[in-house]
């Protein structure tokens, strides 16, 4: 039998910047020179999100101070961030603007289109504006400055960010998915000021199994928890003091004051000296705490929850070890899905074995009336594509993007689903992007009002065309300015809510195109430490969108006809609208509940390895894959079908097929079957991965993997017949039988986000 050794997570360090009490800046936001330091190209400087710098600079001092006791390889990256950051902003109000004066000036006449065109934004786009934008892109920015080449990632929850980083970071320590995790979070107000102060902060934790000179503390417990349980939650774990991570009401805080004597626990008021600094209070907080040692030998650390259950950690001062978790094999079991036209697992098999699919030709009428396009020599706020896998629905804003709410309410209710212990311990992640437009728009009101003032003005009275498209665009900035703190983890609190969750943490995370594979990733470790017994991982992405076509042509992504994985042709991807949902469990509730068990969720391998922040990298995508295969008995000669990233690029496709070929090696008896679910749905960015997931579950219960749509001639450097790797222009049976079905799946992303997924019927 082998020993078990104890094991613990140690609070390393932590360090932050906040923001001058004068007006609540950073110098270092005005020091060029860090852009040179930290090896940020001229032409990704005007791109990036400016609390970038201020990152970088804790978490590289950070890391070189304890780089002697960290593994590299085995370090993840969690950024905490919050929708409206600088950049997201400035490129949503340059597309937005663009696309209302231009739809102005061609329904008016010259002489009022040239004044029109005066007021068309005077800043140019950088081609790197949508790679600039992502929060990930802070994440992997990170991880490449400081040499990390674990998981990165961002998340965001509201002011919950920093202690779901926090829980985030224990599931993989504990799982031992990680040996050191740098949480980073940042703050990002244009309106800084005295009382609201910008602010950074970094923590860095390890895995350790015995104690380490100078380690600030130890994490010794994560869970959810509501309000008027805090006081007796404290007690059982022999905490003797709260401290609240949040600035808290006065009415809140004497209710809690009651039940707390009543256990002869402390509250610790200690966020309310601090200065107001939004998602970053949590953090500077735990800093604060650790810097002033009081009686007390360890804490409880929440936000002061109004209602549903908050995260809760305790910190101790003194080594202390963690409770070892028995091992968990995480199952698959439930799914559901809605892709361009194709609505729920049905109709997504009908389309991944027809010869159609969903994409088909863009309506431009529908895009601010074709006033952006431009076939042949789209530039910056201007797209050149012309088809895509849209979202069958008339629900669109007048950039074309359907409202993700609405998306994932539809998604919800036509899904006859499993009936969910209200009472277990859950949680939901969302996979999607973390600035969402409606939100942008609602910080942009002012500034977006105020255009349409200007216009109002050129155009005068009257009641023609332009006059009614700009009353149009009124309604919509009307509608954004009122809409209800539409942050992206609003999501996943819509499905807790949806399936009246009690106990449930709720987030929403950002991993670039291997979005919802980072969230399975996550929900995985979740379970597997115990933390956790039911997740849904759901992913919403809709880019078939004014915003992301005109962003992604600056950089050239998109194909200018259709995306032609593993062709000649290949020349980019074509976008796709999505929704996504799967529930996971242990194998052990799947059977208590008498649940069907898709299939079994064997291994997630990762890594960030980049060469730059867009180039796809082998040595990275090889390191995922090794990643997965040393955690599950399953080898590479056992997988018969492996669901590709094939984004249809002529350097993606052949990094991708070296890496496979460096991994699985070539295939003498059997083929190797490569699955391209982006030529049937194009490319749905974070909805890609899990796709390709219930692509796989479904091959399973049919006993075949369906065929790609290959367009062209196939390219002959990729070798696919030498190395004996079939591209699927037919649909073909496994060779396996049912119950030793193995496949994988690749998810990469932009900044070196790579991914490997391996699955197995083994459940059936």
């Amino acid at each position: 039998m082998t020993s078990y050794t104890p094991t613990a997570i140690a609070l390393l360090d932590c360090a932050q910047l906040v923001g001058s009490p004068k007006d609540g800046s950073l110098a270092v936001l005005e020091d060029q020179k860090q852009y040179a330091k930290y090896a940020i190209p001229p032409i990704y400087r005007t791109a990036i999100n400016r609390m970038q710098l201020p990152l970088l600079q804790l978490s590289y001092e950070l890391i070189e101070s304890h780089r002697s006791t960290i593994e590299q390889d085995r370090t993840d990256v969690i950024l905490c961030t919050h929708a409206g950051t600088d950049r997201q902003l400035a490129n949503h109000y340059r597309v937005t603007a663009n696309a209302m004066i231009r739809q102005l000036m061609q329904l008016s006449e010259t002489q009022t289109a040239q004044k029109l065109a005066s007021l068309l934004p005077t800043q140019i786009g950088s081609s790197h504006d949508k790679v600039g934008e992502m929060a990930t892109t802070m994440a992997t920015r990170i991880a490449q400055s400081c040499k990390l080449t674990g998981r990165a990632f961002a998340i965001e929850s509201g002011n919950d960010s920093f202690s779901e980083a926090i829980a985030l970071a224990y599931d993989s320590l504990r799982t031992n998915q990680a040996q050191s995790v740098l949480i980073a979070i940042a703050n990002d107000t244009s309106e800084h000021a005295t009382h609201q102060r910008l602010a950074a902060s970094v923590i860095l934790l390890k895995r350790c199994d015995h104690p380490i000179a100078d380690a600030k503390g130890y994490l010794s417990h994560v869970s959810t928890c509501e309000r008027e349980a805090l006081p007796a939650h404290a007690n059982s774990a022999g905490v003797h003091s709260i401290v609240l991570c949040n600035p808290s009401s006065t009415s809140l805080t004497e209710q809690l004051k009651t039940t707390i004597n009543t256990h002869n626990i402390e509250l610790d008021h200690r966020a309310n000296i601090l200065p107001d600094t939004g998602i970053v209070c949590g953090a500077l907080v735990l800093n604060n705490w650790l810097k002033k040692p009081n009686t007390h030998a360890q804490a409880l650390f929440s936000n002061m929850p109004d209602s549903q259950a908050a995260m809760t950690f305790t910190i101790c001062r003194e080594y202390k070890t963690i409770e070892r978790q028995e091992h968990n094999t995480v199952v698959l079991c439930d799914k559901q899905i809605w892709l361009a036209d194709r609505f729920g697992e049905k109709a997504y098999w009908s389309g991944l074995t027809d010869q159609i699919g969903g994409i088909s030709t863009l309506q431009h009428e529908r895009y601010s009336e074709g006033a952006l396009f431009k076939a042949n020599d789209a530039q910056h706020d201007s797209y050149y594509c012309h088809t895509a896998a849209k979202l069958n629905t008339d629900g669109l804003d007048l950039l074309a993007q359907p409202q993700p709410k609405e998306v994932l309410a539809h998604t919800l209710q036509q899904w006859q689903t499993l009936n969910l212990p209200k009472n277990a311990k859950s949680m939901v992640i969302t996979a999607t992007n973390l600035g969402p437009f409606i939100e942008r728009r609602k910080l942009l009101a002012a500034k977006l009002h105020a255009l349409y003032s200007q216009c109002n003005e050129i155009l005068g009275t009257g009641n023609g065309a332009a006059h009614v498209c700009l009353q149009k665009w009124l309604t919509q900035f009307n509608k954004d300015a009122l809409s209800e703190d539409f942050q992206a983890s609003n999501l996943s609190r819509q499905v807790a809510t949806h399936f009246e969750l009690n106990d449930c943490q709720h987030l929403a995370i950002e991993a670039a195109c291997a979005g919802s594979i980072a969230a399975l990733d996550c929900a995985k470790n979740a379970i597997s430490s115990g933390r956790i017994d039911v997740a849904i991982v759901a992913a919403v992405e809709l880019p078939a969108n004014l915003h992301d076509l005109s962003l992604c042509s600056s950089q050239q992504m998109l194909s200018r006809d259709v995306i032609a994985t593993f062709c000649e042709t290949a020349d980019g991807f074509t976008p796709g609208d999505g929704c996504a949902l799967v529930i996971l469990t242990k194998r052990q509730l799947a059977t208590k509940y008498h649940w069907s068990v898709l299939a079994e969720l064997n291994a997630i391998g990762s890594s960030t390895l980049s060469k730059s922040m867009i180039a796809p990298n082998s040595e990275g995508q090889i390191h995922a894959m090794d990643h997965a295969f040393s955690q599950t008995p399953v080898k590479p000669a056992h997988v018969e079908f492996v669901e590709t990233h094939g984004t249809g690029t002529a350097v993606g496709d052949a990094v991708e097929v070296a890496a496979i070929s460096s991994v699985y090696g070539p295939r003498q008896q059997h083929t190797l079957k490569l699955g391209a679910l982006k030529t049937q749905f194009g490319h749905t960015f974070a909805v890609a991965g899990l796709a390709s997931v219930i692509k796989v579950i479904l091959s399973f219960e049919h006993g075949q993997v369906p065929r790609n749509l290959i367009r062209g001639e196939l390219r002959s450097d990729l070798q696919l017949s030498q190395l004996g790797y079939d591209p699927m222009h037919d649909g073909k049976a496994y060779i396996a039988p049912k119950g030793m079905r193995h496949a994988a799946i690749n998810g990469f992303g932009t900044g070196g986000v790579n991914y490997h997924v391996i699955m197995s019927d083994f459940a059936q």
